[in-house]
């Protein structure tokens, strides 16, 4: 009877210090963070990604609005340059009638006009005759002079809204910038806030395992005390004890302000695109403007994976800016102004 007794003690004692061991373990894991602070962090994180998210939200909305304007100066490029090439027909044609007039007044050196002077009939139709070939030179001087001012103003027009979509352009990429940043946080904050959740969950879940190991060792120290009880009865009754192309490999220049150019008069003025600055002809697909003292001239590179010439210069092009000529300028308008990488191609 008392060796049965001895028994049960013996099995309550290793039942109680193993759920003693198995408690002081589950204390050490989740000792530090508490659940209150886990709970503190996950809610702070969880406010910061929300005003993360408002900002994102916003910069998406200037955006768009950077995007709208940039369609609007990019519709307003081409009415200008509409303007102006009814600016230069006007001008031929203004031309092409003066020379009419100069062939008519001087042809055969000066008979025309000494025949027309000479036809006179009295002094009075002499001097009407005189003042009507000077107002004709006059008004061919007034018209030329009208149609240059024009042309000037509506370049002046041009320039103003290249600069605004250059402008644009600059806001784009900075804003751009700041929206990857943000986003890189918000991914960053995401992955702590869920690291910080699936602490929290097991926090809570060694709470349980602890309440449940406290009352098991509760029961097991009951349990002895009881059969501690039984074995100083039966000791007392029997007299006896118990003793765990493409760009790889390539040399990035680095991210260049990305324009485009053709020879018409509004990207070239006088000069015509006859030749560039290296003396070769401008060849679509091939020829760009740079700096030279950025990129030398009879560099290639590559600018989204086609490889370019640099051949020629402008003196808009300064420091980290290519000019890329295209055929004409409604292709110059159609591929507007952008940011890009730059890859040296030999």
């Amino acid at each position: 009877m008392i060796s049965t007794r001895l028994k049960r003690m013996l099995r309550v004692g290793l039942l109680a210090g193993c759920i003693t061991v198995m408690g002081c373990t589950s204390i050490l894991v989740y000792a530090d963070p508490s659940r209150e602070e886990l709970e503190k962090q996950t809610d702070g994180l969880e406010n910061e990604l929300n005003n993360l998210n408002k900002k994102l939200n916003t910069l998406n909305g200037e955006l768009e609005d950077i995007s709208s304007k940039m369609e609007e100066t990019s519709s307003a490029m081409k009415v200008t340059q509409e303007k102006m090439e009814e600016a230069q027909a006007r001008g031929e044609e203004q031309y092409e009638a003066m020379k009419l007039r100069i062939k008519y007044m001087y042809e055969a050196g000066n008979t025309s006009f000494i025949e027309l002077l000479c036809s006179a009939e009295d002094m009075a139709d002499f001097l009407n005759k005189t003042d009507f070939i000077q107002n004709v030179s006059e008004y061919d001087r007034e018209m030329l002079q009208e149609l240059e001012d024009t042309q000037n103003e509506i370049k002046k027009e041009g320039d103003t809204l290249k600069k605004q979509q250059e402008e644009l352009a600059d806001m784009q990429e900075q804003v751009n910038a700041t929206r990857t940043e943000l986003e890189n946080e918000i991914s960053s904050k995401s992955s702590e806030l869920e690291k910080y959740k699936d602490q929290l969950q097991a926090a809570k879940e060694a709470e349980a395992l602890l309440a449940q190991q406290k009352a098991a060792e509760e029961a097991a120290r009951q349990a002895q005390q009881n059969a501690a009880q039984d074995a100083q009865q039966g000791s007392s009754g029997s007299g006896s004890g118990g003793s765990n192309v493409s760009t790889d490999g390539k040399q990035s220049l680095g991210r260049f302000k990305i324009t485009h150019y053709c020879s018409c008069f509004y990207c070239t003025g006088s000069w015509g695109g006859s030749h560039t600055a290296s003396g070769t002809v401008p060849t679509a697909g091939r020829t760009i403007a740079v700096d030279p003292s950025v990129i030398p001239l009879g560099s290639q590179v590559i600018i989204n994976g086609h490889v370019y010439t640099a051949e020629d210069t402008g003196g808009a092009i300064k420091g980290n800016k290519i000019d890329i000529f295209v055929s004409d300028h409604a292709t110059a308008l159609a591929y507007g102004v952008y940011y890009a990488e730059v890859y040296r191609a030999n």
